[in-house]
């Protein structure tokens, strides 16, 4: 399938699915007068952008971390960025400017990745661009909340650029700062690690942390008062009973059997039954959810894959696997997307893996399965998995599967007196 068809099978996909999510919610809020969440498929408008007047307003006196916190813990760095757009004047034009930016550097993107940045565009390649950066359901969502990991997907983009062109040094200050804004961003540094790379490893960690120091440095108790206060709200957070308990906008495997099992006990009348409150199904899930990022990292290193599926493996860990992903983590997949696009290899799998990009890229909230949550918490989880099982094939057949951890069990050793562990690539 030609890179040219491809883009064009998505943004056909993203127009019918944009429209028809669209003509849906505005008949049930104008015709049925229905209010929030059928009217819509975003978030709460009564908290339109919230998360980032939550940062700002946080770190506009540099104690985020203090009693002033309403139990939030963001990320050092992304607080100290919180700060600076607190010192804008007037303030109005705080929002306007980051969200501006983030605009301009998707478009940048975009037009980069699909055609060259340089390149003149004829008509329908407009068309596929306004498609791609103002219709899509994770932007918008990301855009409607406002969160900072509209920073963090130009950061990652940076990075994946750099390291394609083998520079590698620049590619580690731009992976450190997607790290400093959101820490499970670390997941890319897999990259270095399939490739050997274990120094720029090192220096990605150093600049994320270097990132992290000075901004705590920065904050008004100082480095050591304002790291405790910080732990001890991340330890807050991580042990509030509350957090995370009303699960809605999500497309993590977690979120999606908490789902379902509240819906089939309502159905079979058992009453409530809530995943979140079971800490032994927590932890289950989450040696699970580990020894899958496992299998799927020893696959990778076993068997090198063109960058564009390494990406597209890694962002859709970084989304299904963690115990909550709101949706505006789904605009991680567009550097992957991107990659893809722009590949000059083909493959008779090509309509399908463009299609499913298509359908995460669209609104589904056709039916809701409770109060908040709709159908797509189950969907888009689906498609993720249809993802990777379409990318990586072999790595979900039976073949694959014994062929890895033979590999892993049987390389993974030490050799010698030396003590070192053999390099599974070096053979």
């Amino acid at each position: 399938m030609p890179a040219e068809k491809r883009v064009s099978l998505l943004v056909l996909i993203i127009v019918v699915g944009f429209f028809a999510g669209v003509a849906y919610h505005y008949a049930l809020g104008t015709y049925f007068e229905r209010g929030w969440p059928a009217n819509t498929f975003l978030f709460k408008p009564w908290d339109r952008f919230g998360d980032f007047t939550k940062v700002v307003d946080q770190s506009s006196g540099l104690d985020p971390f203090g009693a002033g916190g309403d139990g939030f813990a963001g990320s050092p760095f992304g607080q100290m960025v919180g700060y600076l757009f607190s010192v804008i004047r007037p303030a109005s034009l705080r929002l306007p400017l980051f969200l501006g930016s983030f605009f301009v550097a998707l478009i940048l993107m975009v037009k980069h990745g699909l055609y060259g940045l340089k390149s003149r565009l004829a008509s329908g390649q407009w068309l596929a661009l306004f498609a791609i950066v103002f219709l899509t359901y994770p932007v918008l969502f990301a855009a409607d909340r406002a969160n900072f990991d509209l920073m963090v997907l130009p950061c990652l983009f940076l990075f994946a650029l750099a390291y394609s062109r083998q520079r590698y040094k620049s590619s580690t200050i731009f992976l450190g700062m997607a790290m400093a804004l959101k820490p499970y961003a670390a997941v890319f540094i897999m990259v270095y690690i399939f490739d050997r790379r274990y120094r720029d490893t090192l220096i990605v960690f150093f600049n994320a942390a270097l990132l992290s120091t000075v901004s705590l440095a920065l904050f008004k108790g100082g480095l050591l008062d304002e790291a405790r206060k910080y732990f001890e709200l991340l330890w807050h957070m991580g042990n509030d009973p509350s957090f995370g308990s009303d699960l809605a906008y999500t497309s993590d495997l977690f979120s999606l059997l908490t789902v379902v099992t509240r819906s089939v006990a309502d159905a079979l009348g058992l009453g409530p039954v809530d995943l979140l409150e079971h800490s032994n199904v927590k932890l289950g899930y989450g040696i699970l959810a580990a020894a899958l990022a496992v299998y799927l990292a020893v696959h990778l290193w076993q068997n090198p894959q063109p960058r564009w599926k390494t990406m597209t493996v890694l962002t859709t860990l970084i989304i299904l696997l963690p115990f909550s992903s709101h949706d505006y983590r789904l605009i991680y997949l567009f550097v992957p997307m991107l990659m893809y696009l722009s590949a000059d290899e083909t493959a008779r799998r090509d309509p399908v893996i463009v299609t499913i990009w298509g359908l995460l890229l669209v609104p589904k909230d056709y039916y809701h399965l409770g109060p908040i949550q709709s159908i797509s918490m189950i969907i888009n989880p689906v498609l993720l998995i249809g993802l990777l099982r379409y990318v990586v094939p072999e790595a979900f057949s039976a073949r694959g599967i014994r062929s890895s951890l033979r590999l892993a069990v049987s390389r993974l050793r030490f050799t010698g007196q030396s003590g070192k562990l053999e390099n599974p690539r070096s053979s």
